[in-house]
């Protein structure tokens, strides 16, 4: 599955934050080529991140990668599908 249009809605998601394995994460990148996407931190926190070596490099926020599409063609991932389902809805106060 390589649906630009399904993959230009999910982009409209970026900034929107979702509970995931119990935590809030804010949706942070759709990595197209990667079949992925990125969830990040939504605090200020910022942890040591490593370069490609395993070496540490520079403070940035935690990163959690879901991948996009499952193990048969055509399917989105339940890591995905289950994200998707936990978005949160922020009231906004007048």
């Amino acid at each position: 599955m390589n649906d630009h249009a399904f993959l230009h809605r999910l982009r409209t998601l970026i900034g929107y934050h979702f509970n995931h394995e119990g935590r809030e994460w804010v949706l942070h990148e759709i990595l197209s080529d990667e079949g992925s996407v990125v969830l990040a931190d939504p605090t200020s926190q910022a942890i040591i991140q490593a370069n490609l070596f395993g070496e540490p490099s520079r403070k940035g926020p935690e990163t959690v990668i879901i991948p996009l599409y499952g193990d048969s063609p055509d399917t989105l991932s339940e890591e995905l599908l289950e994200l998707l389902a936990n978005k949160i809805v922020k009231e906004e106060v007048d």
